[in-house]
Order: C-alpha cells, then structure tokens, then sequence
C-alpha cells in the first residue's frame, strides 16, 4: 500500500496508474505484488490514465513467470474523491472487467492519499465497493 500512494502523491497533478498481481485464494484475493506503470494518456493525463497494452501483456508474462495473475489495477484521482468515475464506468463496461478489482487513490493537493477499493460486477451493476484489508 506504501508503494501505491507513494506513486500517487509523487505522480501529483496527473493520474498515475498500475497493475495489483497477486494469487487468487479460496474467497479471498491477495496482492502481494504491485506494478507501476506508465500513464500513456497524451490529451488529458491530470484526469485519465492509460496503461498501453504492449506494457500490460509484459507485466501479465512477468507475473504468470512468477506464479501471479493480474488481480485488478490502481490509478489515482487528483484533487477528486477516491471512487470510481463515470469515465472509469464506462472504460470498465467496454473492456473484461467483470469481477476486476479497481483500486482508485484520491490524491488531495499532492499530500493527502486515500484508497479505496472497488469491483466491476457488470454494465448495469457497475462498481461496487470491495472491502479493502491491509497486512
């Protein structure tokens, strides 16, 4: 957790995102591995983020390398709640997201970092809040 809001504060004014590797258990997922990746948005990276797919299939092959599969993704919010947008909804409903944990970090004036943790049920459903357990 230290490594994602260090990236988010230290990514401040912009989005920063990366990827949650980890293990599948029986009813629990567990994150032990956290990937940054670079925030490939050009038009408007201080409220959108893109992680291009070139450097998502590298960090899947790395993490299937090492026994992990990709879990869900992080980016953060600068200077906006840390919940999913309609924007993020919309992305989430185009893609395979159903079931994908989506952890947003609401960044307040490049300090204050808050997380929060969510998952794509489906288009009408949409997100909803995953509780979010610290070791």
């Amino acid at each position: 957790m230290d490594q994602i809001l260090g990236h988010a504060r230290s990514g401040y004014p912009f989005e920063v995102c990366g990827v949650l590797l980890g293990r599948n258990g029986e009813g629990a997922r567990r994150v032990d591995r956290v990937v940054p990746a670079v925030n490939r948005e050009r038009d408007s990276p201080r409220v959108r983020y893109e992680i291009a797919p070139e450097d998502l299939v590298r960090i899947q092959r790395e993490g299937r390398d090492e026994g992990r599969e990709i879990l869900g993704y992080y980016h953060s919010h600068p200077d906006h709640p840390a919940r999913p947008s309609e924007t993020d909804r919309r992305i989430a409903a185009e893609g395979l997201s159903d079931g994908v944990v989506h952890m947003v970090v609401g960044v307040e004036h490049g300090q204050r970092a808050l997380p929060s943790a969510w998952v794509f049920r489906d288009r009408t459903t949409a997100f909803e809040q995953e509780p979010l357990e610290i070791e």
